[in-house]
């Protein structure tokens, strides 16, 4: 498997149950350093040969990658090659996961182009992600892509923050795109739409008091979301009892979406 986003609590909570089942696992972060300290921290220790963090896009902080895995870098520079790594390591990519998160709050009067294009990375993290793991997709026996988006995707979002909600959205109009064309190929493509989850949120963008309450009456199970609670759905999909799911939206926010 592979996996945006990995390094969060809530991408941490798959890979452990990715590896519980017997897959290996390729964490990708826009560090290698973050990805690393996410499997010392957040991983069972027994799995460790199991797992490897490496960076998604070398490039992107160049200095820092290289500083820190010059031996995997020097001769990696493109996302591409990360993908073909993977694939040397493990000798196969089964499940791409498009987990990548992370944004700060902006109303429609504060969001400008620099902003704008920030959200929109989660869309081309797992465009790009699906295309430069196609080869191996095509050789898998039970080839999965599932991306992780928030229910933001489905009504604008309980928050002011266009860009956020556009990315959101965009994402899950791609695994429809991925679903129709994918699917004759032999690989489904589906989406989970997460609630908040406030163990998997930037510091700044913790829920005050008030918000929370405010949240909590809209959720009908009465509670807020922990990051065990996308793991159901994910296992599900990734399993090859999921053969025929393909183009599926599974809402795990425990009914906010309709609270």
């Amino acid at each position: 498997m592979v996996i945006t986003g990995g390094a969060g609590n809530n991408g941490s909570a798959i890979v452990n149950a990715a590896l519980e089942a017997g897959m290996n696992v390729a964490m990708l972060s826009g560090l290698h350093t973050k990805a690393q300290k996410a499997i010392k921290e957040k991983i069972n220790p027994k799995y460790h040969d199991h797992v490897i963090g490496i960076a998604q896009n070398p490039k992107a902080k160049w200095e820092e990658n290289m500083e820190a895995a010059p031996e995997i870098y020097e001769t990696r520079t493109h996302m591409k090659d990360m993908i073909d790594y993977v694939y040397e390591r493990f000798g196969s990519v089964d499940v791409v996961v498009n987990a990548k998160g992370g944004h700060i709050r902006y109303d429609f009067e504060h969001t400008d182009k620099t902003i704008w294009r920030h959200s929109m990375e989660v869309v081309e993290s797992a465009f790009v992600n699906a295309k430069n793991a196609m080869p191996y997709l095509l050789q898998s026996k039970a080839p999965r892509i599932i991306n992780i988006t928030t229910w933001d995707a489905r009504n604008g979002g309980y928050f002011l923050d266009p860009s956020f909600a556009a990315a959101r959205g965009g994402l899950e109009a791609l695994t429809y795109e991925m679903a129709r064309e994918f699917g004759p190929k032999g690989i489904t493509s589906n989406c989970i739409l997460i609630g908040h989850c406030e163990e998997d949120v930037p510091e700044e963008t913790t829920l005050s008091d008030e918000e929370r309450a405010r949240m909590l009456a809209r959720i009908p199970v009465g509670r807020m979301m922990v990051p065990q609670d996308v793991v159901g759905a994910f296992c599900f999909l990734a399993s090859e009892e999921a053969s025929f799911v393909n183009g599926a939206r599974i809402d795990v926010n425990g009914g906010l979406i309709v609270g």
